[in-house]
């Protein structure tokens, strides 16, 4: 919950802002979502509603993203904001962790946190398969006449410890994932998993989109790594208006980028800090 002053989302400094991208947010995919509310001062709603096709050319980043009227607070209107180089940057590794973790999805299947190693990778014995589709994912069950028995992940077959098929030499070889910080993979959205879905920030089982509520607890989450208090969902994007208006940036401006219906609410929404109060006075 916001404790900073008058209600609004913590206004984040510096140091805690490495400290946040660095330790707090663990994914490629987090690390650009809140990339979007400070490089672009979107609202939640607006980040995960953005379509894919307004943010990439194949695999390339626009250098302006343009955020559909649709999408936007009381569908005002669209805009356009010039794609900050270290933005293209969160998306482009966005885009390759991605299309990573499909990769391991498709040849692995799903994944817990109780798959992943002291190391958090994820280790596969491909020398014991299913005797039915060579398939070297299986997981074990109960006994069954003084035998272990298995379930193939991949054909579900049921089979007995003797009845496995054990190979050897490079067949045999260990299979290493590294699952890029996603400890569940039915609770994240695989990007390019459904090819007709529109939207940059998936949903489950890559449908629709990541749900505002979604997005706001991975980056409650993230606060809570790194114990910034007072600071919310809203923060990245109170943060950048904020620092744009101290480097002096006309309100008229920022208003375009921040998508606000006035100025009076705009100026509500910007921060003063008591070096701002402090400078103020001192000129005089």
């Amino acid at each position: 919950m916001p404790v900073n002053r008058n209600g609004q989302a913590k206004f984040l400094k510096h140091h805690e802002m490495e400290n946040l991208i660095e330790y707090g947010l663990i994914t490629a995919r987090d690390k650009c979502v809140f990339a979007f509310g400070y490089y672009t001062s979107l609202r939640i709603s607006e980040v995960v509603n953005l379509p894919y096709k307004n943010v990439f050319s194949e695999n390339t980043v626009y250098d302006e993203i343009v955020i559909p009227k649709k999408i936007t607070k009381g569908k005002t209107g669209t805009r356009t904001i010039p794609t900050h180089p270290d933005l293209k940057k969160f998306c482009e590794r966005y885009r390759q962790d991605s299309i990573e973790l499909l990769r391991i999805k498709q040849e692995y299947g799903d994944w817990s946190h109780k798959n992943l190693s002291s190391d958090g990778k994820i280790h596969v014995d491909k020398s014991f398969r299913c005797p039915k589709c060579d398939f070297f994912r299986v997981t074990k069950h109960n006994q069954y006449k003084n035998e272990m028995l298995y379930l193939c992940k991949k054909c579900r077959k049921y089979f007995r410890d003797s009845q496995a098929k054990r190979m050897t030499g490079a067949d045999a070889e260990e299979i290493i994932y590294d699952p890029l910080g996603v400890t569940s993979s039915k609770d994240y959205g695989f990007l390019f998993l459904d090819p007709t879905n529109p939207y940059l920030f998936t949903g489950r089982y890559g449908r629709g989109h990541l749900s505002r509520r979604g997005a706001m607890g991975i980056l409650e989450d993230a606060f809570k790594r790194v114990q910034i208090s007072g600071a919310s969902s809203h923060s990245g994007r109170r943060t950048s208006l904020s620092e744009m208006h101290a480097k002096g940036i006309p309100l008229r401006v920022l208003q375009e980028i921040s998508g606000h219906s006035d100025l009076a609410s705009l100026q509500r929404y910007l921060e003063v800090s008591d070096e701002d109060i402090e400078e103020a006075i001192n000129i005089l």
